[in-house]
């Protein structure tokens, strides 16, 4: 091969080279992270009459998440979705009172599905809920990736947990979950 072929074959592997980063940083530009809140979880934890393991509750909730995308960035949609992660999750006793309230619980946990992909999974666990009234819990965040669950528009939470006491009448709950997303090209 001669010199002039050789040159030849450098310039265009640089500019293959070059053409290839400015496609990555195209694909980079067309990236969005945001936040996706469900705060319409409602549920009504059954009197507990002994202690041990119950379902405190399920519900079935509606989140566009493709809409949603795309009001962030219109070139993407849930096909897009890198990564989801739970960032918070607060679930709180509207009626509560010094008897019937969090304390009476040892621990609690949600677990999650959705409508494409229903096999249960744990988002956030309390395994060593303190026994002090208490009207609001503030569960832990994993690192748990979830974005296999995001391809439908409706998820199911079941809330479970242990029973420390008994309790004397039912409590209507609210949770709120928030979700961060990454989606891109």
């Amino acid at each position: 091969m001669n010199t002039k072929n050789v040159l030849y074959a450098s310039i265009l592997a640089g500019l293959g080279m070059v053409t290839l980063a400015s496609c990555d940083k195209i694909k980079d530009a067309v990236e969005v992270d945001l936040k996706a809140t469900s705060s319409n979880i409602s549920f009504i934890i059954p009197i507990l009459e002994e202690p041990g393991n119950a379902t405190l509750g399920e519900s079935k909730v509606y989140l566009n998440v493709d809409s949603l995308i795309k009001a962030h960035e219109s070139k993407l949609g849930s096909d897009n979705i890198r990564t989801v992660k739970l960032e918070k999750c607060t679930i709180t006793i509207v009626d509560g009172d010094s008897v019937n309230n969090f304390g009476a619980l040892e621990s609690c946990k949600i677990q999650f599905s959705s409508q494409g992909k229903p096999e249960m999974v744990t988002i956030t666990e309390l395994t060593n809920n303190p026994d002090e009234e208490t009207h609001t819990l503030e569960l832990p965040v994993t690192d748990k990736e979830l974005s296999g669950y995001f391809d439908s528009k409706w998820f199911n939470y079941v809330v479970s947990g242990k029973a420390r006491r008994a309790t004397t009448k039912t409590m209507e709950c609210k949770a709120t979950v928030t979700y961060t997303i990454t989606a891109g090209l």
